[in-house]
């Protein structure tokens, strides 16, 4: 089974669990391309491609929050009803994993066994500035995207490239900084791991950490060296953090 949402470059028939992975803005499937390294066996990589980008990259982004997850939600019911499951996400992924599992739990009765969220603050927290970052003209977007440190300047340099990138950029920014967490949202009966990054200009530990208040299982923070992008320095040591949680969990 293979659709265009859900990449599994290694399939691994005996594994009893799944780990589906989510992006940060302007990311595709293939940040996670080299975790399949360091996973055990028994754990099969789950990697989730969004539109607009890698195999994806002829079909327009979306630029809403419950279009995306509906969306979302529909293409991966499958894999979540085969196996186990958890989930993990990278800033805008924490997000977008964070609606699904409300609406997976709400519509199908389906819950991750953990879940991870990355440099993201609590969804429930307001963001520190109200300043939309998506709307900017192309030149302060390409300054602001240099501040953020998490495009490479061989992308930024050519014109050719931010002519890809940049429509993909506004439309992931524009479902972040237009998103409104429910009053509805139940608190999740998962148990939940964060990472930080303490060098972080852009999310705090502290509203990380506010991630506890949305779970009644066991959570905890994991604080990583670097800044926003701290999941390019330190692959292996976060998947091996998360294999270690989920060995405990399924024990």
């Amino acid at each position: 089974m293979q659709n265009k949402w859900v990449i599994i470059d290694e399939k691994k028939t005996e594994a009893r669990l799944r780990l589906f992975c989510f992006p940060y803005a302007g990311g595709g499937s293939n940040i996670y391309k080299r975790w399949n390294e360091y996973l055990p066996d028994d754990i099969e990589l789950a990697c989730i491609e969004l539109p607009g980008r890698g195999r994806r990259i002829n079909e327009p982004s979306i630029r809403q929050k419950d279009i995306l997850v509906g969306s979302l939600k529909k293409a991966i019911i499958p894999y979540l009803e085969e196996k186990p499951f958890c989930f993990f996400g990278h800033s805008m992924g924490a997000l977008i994993a964070y609606e699904l599992i409300q609406s997976l739990n709400k519509d199908e009765g389906l819950l991750p066994k953990y879940f991870f969220p990355s440099a993201h603050r609590a969804p429930h927290l307001n963001r520190s500035t109200n300043k939309k970052t998506y709307d900017l003209s192309d030149k302060e977007l390409i300054h602001r995207l240099r501040e953020l440190d998490g495009t490479p300047e061989t992308i930024l340099n050519n014109k050719e490239l931010l002519n890809l990138v940049l429509p993909i950029m506004r439309a992931d920014l524009q479902i972040c900084e237009t998103y409104q967490f429910s009053n509805d949202n139940d608190i999740i009966p998962v148990p939940i791991t964060a990472f930080s990054g303490i060098n972080d200009k852009n999310v705090t530990v502290q509203s990380i950490e506010e991630w506890g208040s949305l779970t009644n299982r066991s959570f905890e923070i994991i604080k990583m060296e670097g800044n926003h992008f701290f999941i390019h320095q330190f692959e292996q040591l976060i998947v091996q953090q998360i294999v270690e949680k989920l060995e405990l969990s399924l024990v």
